[in-house]
């Protein structure tokens, strides 16, 4: 048996291949967009297509396409609206899939172009589980235009077992190409991730591939994502240095060394690392205490974002003893 050609005290093999079956996708413009109202400059966002089209990376998120009047205009850049003039500015199409996000509730079947005419590959539908009878027309619509269809059920840690079974036969009905596990709290542990990609995969079937979208409260994006590859995933996000809504995301490099995969090239990102960490000093995203306090009990990290733009970010005991009370009522 040869030697782990990184680690020497253990031997090789102990991992399988398998990894090396899973894609990435980057959704560092779009989740990262909400710490900055999506005001990335051109400059940038075309810097980080040409870093992750050079990497390998399969995917990019660029943004949102969104309903007019949803969000004023003049208080967010243009990557909420992700228009096809803009997206010219940034990106060449055949370089990498370039994916847009939809809200459902947020979008109408008007703001979707048919594929042929859009630089866009991949319409990725976000939904709540209680959602999905409109998810399903924007899915349906989605596809006769002729894009590849992801599909994104968010905040599954607090949908009930009856109704993650009832969604979950929903979509293995539907046939998006790509279902995602999306922890949007931070609340998972990996044992929850154990269970439930073996489940999204028997429930939906082999037509519909299965990937995780993981937030950071609980440090735990990174190790929930090597899990759920261990258990079958097909793909997994990330962005670059973690960047996304309150503790982020799992950071893409990180994911890029676990996968060794020699499609990957991983240094066109580390190129990048230094923009977004001149960022992250400015728009505080990252591992911090109120983020995992809002992800230990399974609620939205709006409140610790309120409080981590207080002085008092670190006097967290109180903010712990309302939500534990307030988790504590729940449960009884």
């Amino acid at each position: 048996m040869g030697v782990d050609y990184r680690v020497t005290s253990c031997p090789d093999g102990l991992i399988t291949d398998r990894r090396r079956k899973v894609q990435v996708l980057d959704c560092t413009i779009r989740d990262g967009g909400i710490c900055n109202n999506w005001y990335f400059d051109h400059k940038l966002v075309n810097k980080t297509f040409e870093a992750l089209a050079e990497s390998g990376v399969d995917y990019m998120e660029v943004g949102y396409r969104t309903k007019p009047g949803a969000f004023d205009r003049d208080k967010v850049g243009p990557w909420r609206f992700c228009d096809e003039d803009e997206l010219e500015k940034v990106v060449r199409p055949g370089k990498i899939k370039l994916s847009t996000m939809v809200d459902i509730g947020r979008v109408t079947t008007a703001e979707i172009p048919k594929k042929s005419d859009s630089v866009i590959d991949v319409v990725r539908v976000a939904t709540y589980a209680h959602l999905m009878d409109e998810a399903e027309t924007i899915v349906k619509h989605s596809l006769d235009c002729g894009y590849e269809v992801f599909l994104n059920v968010m905040a599954i840690s607090t949908v009930s077992i009856e109704l993650l079974d009832e969604t979950l036969e929903r979509v293995a009905r539907l046939k998006p190409h790509r279902l995602a596990l999306v922890d949007s709290f931070g609340a998972l542990f990996p044992y929850h991730v154990r269970y439930l990609v073996r489940k999204y995969k028997n429930v939906v079937g082999d037509d519909v591939s299965v990937g995780v979208h993981f937030h950071n409260n609980q440090q735990q994006a990174f190790a929930n994502s090597i899990v759920a590859i261990d258990e079958g995933a097909d793909f997994v996000d990330g962005t670059i240095h973690g960047i996304g809504r309150g503790a982020g995301n799992c950071p893409i490099e990180l994911l890029l060394f676990y996968l060794d995969n020699p499609k990957y090239n991983v240094r066109p990102i580390l190129d990048l690392v230094d923009d977004f960490a001149t960022l992250r000093d400015e728009l505080r995203w990252g591992y911090h205490l109120p983020y995992a306090i809002t992800g230990y009990h399974n609620v939205h990290p709006r409140g610790g974002i309120q409080l981590m733009e207080t002085p008092d970010r670190y006097k967290c005991r109180s903010f712990y003893e309302n939500l534990a009370e307030e988790f504590s009522r729940k449960s009884t």
